[in-house]
């Protein structure tokens, strides 16, 4: 009989923790620029896609409007 070695899955539920977070630069820059000027915003993609960690990240950043 042989054992299987169980990968362990890299990803994680809930929001990512900051050395997790994949390289997101450019959407944390318009999504801030959007809410400096005063415009709604719409997230819209698949699940688990990190819509919530992004706006998570959005939000620890000191030049939030």
């Amino acid at each position: 009989m042989l054992k299987e070695k169980l990968m362990q899955n890299p990803f994680t539920l809930g929001i990512v923790r900051k050395e997790d977070f994949c390289d997101r630069e450019k959407e944390i820059n318009n999504l801030l620029r959007y809410g400096r000027n005063g415009d709604n915003v719409v997230l819209f993609s698949p699940r688990r896609y990190g819509k919530s960690s992004l706006i998570a990240k959005v939000f620890e950043r000191p030049d939030l409007p």
